[in-house]
């Protein structure tokens, strides 16, 4: 029995570093005598304590039910399958079962009046219905290679629950544009720039954004992403970051981790809303060497609109470190140092209080100068790191000879959200058709490099999103395809 190579990479030169969350035993795996996607190994891994599943490279180190969690409060959006029936159907030699039931999203009810849906929410509608999913996503499994995030992203936030937010599908298939993404990237140039003193942590990775950047970036690194949303894992690990480790879990006060089995840990738009604060940042501290650890995007108590009931201001943020080395900065200030071509200045240390007025701070601690220092300017534009991709903000419109590209926000709360994009992403462009062509394709055009610093064109993975002007599926002409497949 030995570890999938997946697993092989979380070692530290003394131990691995993966480790059951409540034992601290490092788990061993027996696969399944079926794999059944290429590239990908499914098994059990047993601990001292338990026995946790390995779905296509992912460890699920979670007890209970594995359901799909709200980003923001936690709440159950879609029931999913316990850990013990995942681990029933590994031990039956079904992993493809397995990994269906995680990606299988419930369809909405077909109409949305109450009176008229009531018959669509119980009786055998509700099995028939879900049936008809998993069959096609056991059809979208069959065409792994033909499809891209979006298709993924598109099936669990515009084809699946009610209970879904509709706002998701924006907030994550155009997040390579964002002020807050740009903002992210220049905060980790602070990353030590010695590789091989490990990974990077990314804890809440959700769909692998900040994987992708530091996989394709000038000094690119290795990053084991973990997140308790297994479809957002399985979609990072297979189209946006393939490269990268995932890892499922829900304990952000025990990491499932050796003890400095990083080189840093980052956590991006996502602290803010853990109840765990303390033990989250000493956990995070405990697995990267030097302590070194970049809260991004903390929401200011302060400050509307507020995030949730655990947002703290800049002082009660600092005050988690008990004295260690830190500073402050906010994403307004590493924006307006993106667009003048210079990462973040963290030399001299700053009162919390001269922050009190930035609603989304940015936290750095560490025990290595390199880190708590002034970055100097980018070599290369940090969100070009990538395939040349258009924005998925702009619509485009053919023409007889020329295309027009559109800035468009995708929503009201998008464009409230992310209404600096207007700053720094072009209103609008016309390309020759043969130019459009090219740069739909992903291929360099004389124009490239400027439809980036628009932030027309962006660096995004390869299977990211479909190609301009190619439709999604629809919900009925998904199932029907799935029953069909079935």
């Amino acid at each position: 029995m030995t570890l999938s190579p997946a697993l092989s990479t979380l070692r530290t030169p003394s131990a691995p570093a993966l480790r059951c969350p409540d034992c601290g035993t490092r788990p061993v795996l027996t696969p399944t005598r079926t794999q059944p996607l290429p590239g990908g190994t499914f098994g059990l891994l047993c601990c001292g304590c338990a026995t946790y599943p390995l779905i296509d490279d992912i460890p699920v180190l979670r007890r209970g039910r594995i359901d799909s969690q709200d980003h923001l409060t936690g709440r159950s959006e879609v029931e999913g399958p316990t850990a013990d029936e995942l681990v029933a159907l590994l031990r039956a030699d079904r992993p493809l079962d397995a990994l269906v039931a995680l990606l299988a999203f419930p369809p909405p009810a077909p109409l949305s009046r109450p009176g008229l849906r009531l018959p669509f929410t119980r009786g055998p509608w509700p099995r028939v219905a879900l049936a008809a999913r998993r069959a096609e996503v056991r059809a979208m499994l069959g065409g792994l290679d033909r499809l891209t995030a979006q298709d993924w992203m598109e099936l669990a936030y515009a084809r699946s629950s009610d209970r879904i937010d509709d706002e998701l599908l924006p907030y994550f298939l155009a997040r390579f544009g964002q002020p807050r993404f740009l903002a992210t990237t220049s905060l980790l140039r602070c990353l030590p720039d010695d590789g091989r003193s490990g990974p990077v942590l990314d804890l809440a990775c959700g769909f692998g954004h900040v994987a992708h950047h530091l996989a394709t970036r000038e000094d690119p690194r290795p990053v084991v992403g973990v997140d308790r949303n297994f479809l957002q894992l399985w979609v990072a690990r297979r189209y946006v970051a393939p490269t990268q480790t995932f890892v499922c879990a829900d304990r952000v006060d025990a990491l499932p981790f050796a003890d400095d089995a990083f080189a840093a840990a980052v956590c991006s738009d996502a602290f803010h809303y853990f109840d765990a604060q303390q033990g989250c940042l000493d956990e995070l501290r405990r697995v990267a060497i030097d302590d070194t650890v970049l809260l991004d995007r903390l929401g200011n108590v302060r400050l509307a609109p507020t995030d949730g009931p655990v947002e703290r201001d800049p002082a009660g943020y600092v005050a988690l470190l008990h004295g260690a080395p830190w500073r402050l900065t906010c994403e307004d200030e590493l924006l307006e140092g993106y667009r003048a071509g210079y990462g973040p200045q963290l030399a001299s240390p700053r009162h919390p209080s001269e922050l009190d007025g930035a609603k989304w701070l940015m936290l750095v601690t560490s025990r290595d100068e390199r880190v708590l220092a002034d970055h100097g300017a980018f070599t290369a534009l940090p969100h070009a790191a990538g395939v040349p991709t258009l924005n998925p903000v702009f619509d485009v419109t053919r023409h007889d000879d020329d295309v027009e590209l559109a800035f468009t926000f995708p929503s009201t709360w998008y464009a409230f959200e992310n209404a600096a994009m207007l700053r720094y992403t072009s209103a609008g462009e016309r390309l020759n058709a043969t130019t459009f062509a090219a740069v739909a394709a992903g291929h360099p055009t004389d124009r490239t490099p400027e439809l980036l610093r628009r932030c027309v064109l962006l660096g995004m993975p390869e299977r990211y999103r479909r190609a301009p002007g190619i439709a999604g599926t629809t919900v009925v002409r998904g199932l029907l395809r799935g029953l069909r497949r079935r």
